[in-house]
């Protein structure tokens, strides 16, 4: 993985050619109720609704987010690294990609 996190956009817009590699990306931490997301920093460059965001994802099974940290994470700039999976991903399919996160910081 980079040792320097992208933007959540450089991973949008670089997305066919990142999809299934691992990536190091930094953003805003959402976790709520069907929005467990990666926006785009700062926002006065995010896109409206969730083009400028990833969804986050643990995989499959008995995998979860820790909602403990989760919860103290929110609202926060954070870095995700993990592979980078082309969508749509998501509640209903709205977000264009997800990460499939192995960790998860504060930035």
């Amino acid at each position: 993985m980079s040792l320097e996190p992208m933007s959540v956009k450089e991973a949008l817009t670089s997305l066919d050619g990142l999809a299934g590699q691992d990536v190091t990306v930094r953003g805003l931490f959402c976790f709520e109720f069907e929005d467990v997301s990666l926006s785009h920093l700062p926002s006065s460059e995010r896109a409206d609704g969730d083009a400028s965001s990833l969804w986050l994802s643990v995989g499959w099974g008995s995998l979860r987010f820790d909602e403990a940290a989760c919860r103290r994470l929110r609202g926060r700039a954070v870095v995700v690294e993990g592979t980078l999976l082309k969508g749509p991903s998501g509640h209903m399919g709205l977000w264009p990609a997800e990460i499939r996160a192995r960790t998860l910081r504060r930035a």
